[in-house]
């Protein structure tokens, strides 16, 4: 589903002449895009995902100087883990039940999540250890900002992991993010790999976050940091539930 266009309404004081200068165009509204997104969310099936199942994901990071796009696989049970850098051969070893990293730890904390958008939030923001996939403004954010960075942080944590996502879970996610204040809309949008999407954009002091969601299904395509210095970015070009290490959706 496309990002909804704004149509411009004629304003009270006579006809439009031909040759009249147009508005310019507005940027399209937080809440009605990402309204949009959850709508779409809500009509995904989500995957019955069995404990010998994997989560393979695909990432790549822009941080000054790009590094091999690799691929990690990780039983969902938590009792195997694989990794595979762009052109290298395929790693099988052992997981870390409980780990961060293990997805079976994920998907229970996905399902135990509020699916009310407001509670969702309250959640995000008073979480005490900060997930994020990229830091926006560190241990120097503005005062008054930290629960807002903590909340859209961890909305990007778990929207990396969206096939084992609950449908109403993704649709609470994109509800919360238009509830956080200074969070806008930038289309066409380019992720660290080009590729163009929605920008979900959070503003904190002179750094802005982007949530780059596909203009299409509006799935997660990754996240990039701007600031003063310069830009930074981690993509996720493939994910999905597969049987085993070393296959791919």
């Amino acid at each position: 589903m496309a990002v909804p266009q704004l149509v411009a309404v004629p304003q009270p004081g006579g006809t439009a002449q031909s040759g009249d200068r147009q508005p310019a165009a507005q940027p399209p509204d937080a809440v009605v895009v990402l309204e949009n997104a959850a709508l779409v969310a809500t009509r995904t099936k989500t995957a019955d995902i069995r404990p010998d199942q994997w989560f393979y994901i695909k990432e790549s990071q822009h941080m000054g100087g790009d590094l091999p796009a690799f691929e990690h696989w990780s039983r969902m049970d938590g009792r195997g883990s694989a990794v595979r850098a762009e052109g290298g051969e395929l790693r099988i070893g052992d997981g870390e039940p409980n780990a961060r990293t293990d997805p079976s730890r994920t998907q229970r904390e996905l399902e135990g999540l509020p699916t009310d958008p407001d509670a969702l939030l309250e959640h995000f923001r008073n979480l005490k250890e900060e997930r994020t996939p990229l830091s926006i403004c560190g241990p120097t954010c503005p005062a008054g900002a930290e629960g807002d960075v903590r909340a859209f942080g961890a909305i990007g944590w778990y929207m990396k992991f969206g096939p084992m996502i609950p449908a109403d879970t993704t649709a609470a996610m994109y509800r919360a993010l238009a509830k956080i204040p200074n969070v806008t809309i930038e289309e066409n949008t380019a992720d660290g790999d080009g590729r163009k999407g929605i920008g979900v954009v959070l503003t904190v002091g002179e750094s802005k976050g982007y949530y780059i969601l596909d203009p299409g299904d509006y799935h997660y395509l990754g996240m990039k940091v701007v600031d003063g210095d310069g830009a930074v970015a981690m993509s996720v070009l493939d994910s999905g539930i597969v049987d085993g290490p070393g296959q791919t959706p």
